[in-house]
């Protein structure tokens, strides 16, 4: 997820801004990045109402530029959501590595309590001699 969302910013930063359509595509594509930070569960309004503080912008310029209206959109405002984007996409980098920690230590856990204690999605008897080889050769 992280490579895709940095190749997708560095696509983002190099691409040529000379057609109205393709900066307001672009515009879009960073408001719903930015947004996906905010969480789960929240309404339209909220999203619409968060993005606009972020920004720095009224909530009727940010829900033109989540729903990739046609609008003006300022030099000085693109750079704000491009900082704002970058500053998001670290954060998201953070999450993912933290849950990425998460789930080894739950894997490594698993793996320190259980081991190979199971064969074809059924748990052996712990008490049973069964080895590795009754396991794998069925």
């Amino acid at each position: 997820m992280k490579d895709i969302l940095e190749n997708r910013s560095k696509s983002l930063e190099k691409r040529p801004m000379q057609m109205t359509e393709s900066v307001t595509r672009d515009a879009q594509t960073m408001a719903r990045t930015i947004v996906k930070t905010f969480g789960v569960g929240l309404g339209v309004k909220e999203i619409i109402h968060r993005l606009a503080s972020a920004l720095k912008i009224s909530d009727r310029q940010a829900k033109s530029i989540y729903y990739g209206e046609p609008i003006t959109i300022t030099a000085q405002l693109f750079m704000r959501m491009l900082a704002v984007y970058q500053a998001n996409l670290g954060r998201l980098q953070k999450k993912a590595e933290h849950e990425a920690a998460v789930y080894r230590a739950l894997n490594d856990e698993w793996e320190s309590k259980w081991g190979n204690s199971f064969c074809g999605g059924e748990l052996l008897s712990l008490d049973a001699d069964f080895s590795q080889e009754s396991c794998t050769s069925g």
